[in-house]
C-alpha cells in the first residue's frame, strides 16, 4: 500500500511512488484539480530527462494541473531489472498514475520517441486520454522512412560537436537554475545508462506499435478529443551539422552524398510523417515552428504551451 504524503489533486510538489517492483519519482504543479478537471502528463522522448520540460511545465501550471515523471532510471526514480521497452515504459506509466490515484482525464504531450510511448499508454488507457499533443513525435513508420540515425552515426559528423552546433547553451529558455539542473541531470552517469538501455530497445518499438493498426482505425481511436501535431526543425539540425562535418573535412564523396540525399527529401518526408498522428483523432491541429531544432521543450515552450491550451479549448 502507498503511503501518499502529497495530494495529486491539490498539493504542488513530489515524491516517490512504489510501483511493486521499484519507485518512480512524479511532480505536479499547477492549480487544485476538480474531479473530472483535465490535468497535462507529459512524456519525454529517447534519453531525455524530464528536467528540460521546466519551462513548459512552469508555463502550463498558471492554467492547468501538470503532472511529469521520472522513467526507470532516470532523475530520483530507481533503476529497474526489466528492460525498458515502450511496452513495459507503458506499462509502468499506467502503474504509477494508478498508485498514486491519479485519475483521467489526461492531456497527453509527448516530444520524440514519447510519440512511441504514449500510444502505447494510449493502447491500454485509451478512454482515459482527453487529448494529445505530439511535440516533434516519432510514429510507427518513421524508421521505415526517415531513419535519423543513419544520419547522426555517419562518418560525416565524427568528432563535431553536436550541444556547440545546435547552440542550445543559448537558444534554451529555461532559467539559470533549471539549465544547471538539465545539464547536471543529463550528464549523470545514471542518466547516462539508462539511456543507453533505452537505445538498445528504440527501434524494436515501431513494430510492436504498427501491429496495434492504430492509424488505420475507424472511427479514430480518439474519435473527437482533440490531436495537436507539432514540427520543430530537426532538418535544419542536420544540415548544420554535415556543415560542420564538412568543415572539419569529414566523410569520403560517398559518405557526403548519402548524407545530402537524406537531407534532400527531409522535410516533406518529416511533415508527412507527423502529419500522420493526426490521424488518431477527427478534430486535429498541425503547426510548425521554424528554426527551434527538434527539442521545442528547450527552444519554443511558448509554442508548447499554445499547443496544449489549443487542446484545453477543445475538449468536449
Amino acid at each position: 500500500m502507498v503511503q501518499r504524503w502529497i495530494d495529486w489533486n491539490t498539493d504542488t510538489g513530489s515524491e516517490l511512488v512504489d510501483i511493486g517492483t521499484h519507485k518512480l519519482h512524479i511532480a505536479c504543479l499547477g492549480p487544485p484539480r476538480k474531479l473530472g478537471d483535465p490535468a497535462v502528463l507529459i512524456v519525454p522522448g529517447l534519453g531525455s530527462s524530464i528536467t528540460g520540460w521546466a519551462a513548459v511545465r512552469r508555463q502550463l501550471a498558471q492554467v492547468i494541473r501538470v503532472y511529469s515523471y521520472d522513467r526507470t532510471g532516470y532523475g530520483e526514480s530507481d533503476t529497474g531489472i526489466e528492460a525498458p521497452s515502450s511496452i513495459m515504459i507503458a506499462h509502468e506509466l499506467d502503474l504509477l498514475l494508478r498508485k498514486a490515484q491519479i485519475s483521467p482525464p489526461l492531456i497527453v504531450v509527448a516530444h520524440s520517441w514519447g510519440g512511441i510511448l504514449s500510444r502505447e499508454f494510449l493502447a491500454l488507457r485509451s478512454g482515459d486520454v482527453a487529448g494529445m499533443v505530439f511535440v516533434e513525435a516519432n510514429q510507427e513508420h518513421t524508421l521505415d522512412i526517415l531513419d535519423w540515425r543513419l544520419l547522426a552515426n555517419s562518418p560525416v559528423l565524427t568528432g563535431v560537436d553536436r550541444d556547440k552546433v545546435h547552440n542550445i547553451e543559448n537558444l534554451h529558455k529555461l532559467n539559470k537554475e533549471e539549465w544547471e539542473i538539465y545539464q547536471t541531470t543529463e550528464a549523470s552517469d545514471k542518466h547516462q545508462k539508462q539511456a543507453a538501455l533505452e537505445y538498445e530497445q528504440y527501434p524494436k518499438s515501431f513494430p510492436v506499435l504498427e501491429a496495434k493498426s492504430q492509424l488505420e482505425q475507424q472511427p479514430p481511436i480518439l474519435r473527437s478529443r482533440p490531436v495537436c501535431v507539432i514540427k520543430g526543425d530537426n532538418g535544419r539540425d542536420f544540415q548544420k551539422l554535415f556543415q560542420a562535418g564538412i568543415e572539419k573535412g569529414n566523410g569520403s564523396e560517398s559518405e557526403r552524398v548519402a548524407f545530402e540525399d537524406v537531407l534532400t527529401t527531409w522535410d516533406v518526408k518529416d511533415q508527412a510523417l507527423q502529419r500522420g498522428n493526426l490521424k488518431l483523432s477527427s478534430r486535429q491541429k498541425y503547426f510548425e515552428v521554424p528554426f527551434s531544432g527538434h527539442n521545442l521543450q528547450l527552444t519554443a515552450p511558448d509554442a508548447v504551451v499554445s499547443g496544449v491550451k489549443w487542446v484545453i479549448e477543445n475538449i468536449e
